[in-house]
């Protein structure tokens, strides 16, 4: 049986890992009043799946309908609330 000795690792370095996508995290709201904070302090843009009577309201002011922009398109614009009753993705 081997022993293991105090700091000794075997045969594994670690992986190489790079990430240079534009966005890296997707938050779905479904049926919701949600203010974002926290580390969903804003996001970077937003996906509406079904409008319903959702509202969003952008980090710079301002707020539209869901069912005002088209569903199933990203828009690259600051969400820092979202509330109704439709299915919205948030990316970060």
């Amino acid at each position: 049986m081997a022993t293991a000795t105090q700091g000794s690792f075997v045969g594994r370095s670690a992986a190489t890992v790079t990430d240079n996508a534009k966005f890296n995290k997707v938050v779905t709201k479904t049926a919701t009043d949600y203010y974002m904070t926290g580390s969903e302090m804003s996001s970077d843009g937003f996906i509406v799946e079904s409008a319903g009577d959702t509202k969003l309201t952008f980090t710079g002011g301002g707020q539209v309908a869901a069912s005002a922009v088209t569903a199933k398109t990203l828009y690259e614009i600051g969400v820092s609330r979202v509330s109704g009753s439709g299915t919205v993705h948030l990316v970060f």
